[in-house]
């Protein structure tokens, strides 16, 4: 299981929630890239910071079972 975690203007494609805060993928052997796809979030034209870990990653990286995805939107301002 890998658990995925979507911030701010991010957090509504995240599919379901459970009680951790965290949605739990079952699926493994899927990119990032793949991950964002089935949640519909690859179609927004946000920049985000893919982190796997806590160690930044690209939409190629394939996260194994028990890694914690985070998504995040880059934030910018003047």
């Amino acid at each position: 299981m890998i658990r995925v975690k979507f911030y701010g203007i991010m957090k509504p494609y995240m599919p379901s929630v459970e009680e951790d805060g965290y949605w739990h993928l079952e699926k493994e052997g899927l990119t990032v890239g793949e991950i964002l796809d089935e949640t519909g979030a690859s179609e927004n034209e946000v920049a985000v910071t893919i982190l796997v870990n806590r160690v930044r990653k690209d939409k190629s990286f394939v996260p194994q079972d028990g890694d914690i995805l985070t998504v995040m939107p880059l934030v910018a301002g003047g």
